[in-house]
């Protein structure tokens, strides 16, 4: 193949090139077989001027604009299992402990955080306190997780007033409720 590249060249009878979904739209780029070619500086072959790399930063542009949520847990396997639930639906962001939410808070920035109540180094009750103390964070929704299902510690963590309380492991249509009821009530 030549050096230099020109669309004309590509043969695109057959194709689409409406404006659609962006797996549609990768799945047409991925039809095309252009891995080998140098299309930067290159006028987009789609509607629009759209290249693949700039569909990829525009979706990327999109999740910003997703309700943030951060979850807050001990347990790497229950933050990837929470995260992969949400993925989809909100931008999401964790931390592993208490602190480092703290730590992180005013950078993230969440809407919503979902706090495990047994947690070394600084507990849920704990860390809720701490969060509400912070004057832009002191209305902030938070949901206790935790996986113990003892009705003398439901009902400590609900004296607490968190804006819910999820028993793990986490039921996915359950949390998508909790956190559309919390959003909607915003």
């Amino acid at each position: 193949m030549s050096d230099n590249f020109n669309l004309d060249d590509l043969d695109l009878d057959g194709l689409n090139l409406e404006p659609m979904d962006l797996s549609d739209l990768e799945a047409e780029l991925a039809s095309l077989e252009l891995e080998d070619i140098d299309l930067s500086g290159t006028p987009g072959i789609f509607s629009g001027g759209t290249q693949h790399h700039e569909v990829k930063l525009e979706s990327q542009m999109d999740r910003s604009m997703l309700h943030k949520v951060m979850i807050v847990d001990d347990d790497a396997g229950t933050l990837r299992n929470i995260k992969s639930l949400l993925d989809d639906t909100y931008n999401v962001c964790v931390a592993t402990n208490g602190v480092k939410a703290l730590d992180i808070l005013d950078i993230e920035k969440p809407e919503v955080i979902l706090l495990d109540y047994e947690m070394p180094r600084m507990n849920g009750p704990e860390t809720m306190q701490k969060i509400h103390q912070k004057p832009n964070y002191k209305n902030i929704p938070i949901v206790f997780l935790t996986g113990v299902n003892d009705k003398a510690q439901i009902a400590a963590a609900l004296a607490l007033r968190p804006s819910g309380y999820l028993l793990k492991p986490v039921n996915k249509e359950k949390l998508l409720m909790t956190l559309l009821d919390i959003f909607n009530t915003k």
